[in-house]
């Protein structure tokens, strides 16, 4: 697995996921990706999951971010 989707899934763990006040459920709701989806993102020192464009920038428009400001959050 790249060491970007890694990062990336690092990220929103910390960041946005473990931050939550809700549950994982409403978390995926909120973001437009599915449930299994965060489980993956959570579970990612487990378990290979490369996070897809799509789903990153379907959780970044749910935060009101670009996929450029997002990667500069990363410093990528």
């Amino acid at each position: 697995m790249s060491n970007l989707s890694i990062e990336i899934c690092n990220y929103i763990n910390k960041e946005w996921i473990a931050k939550w006040k809700g549950s994982i459920r409403s978390f995926a709701d909120e973001h437009d990706v599915d449930e299994k989806t965060v489980r993956q993102i959570i579970d990612i020192k487990n378990t290979p999951y490369k996070i897809g464009l799509y789903t990153l920038e379907n959780m970044c428009t749910a935060r009101g971010l670009t996929l450029e400001s997002f990667f500069k959050l990363i410093k990528r």
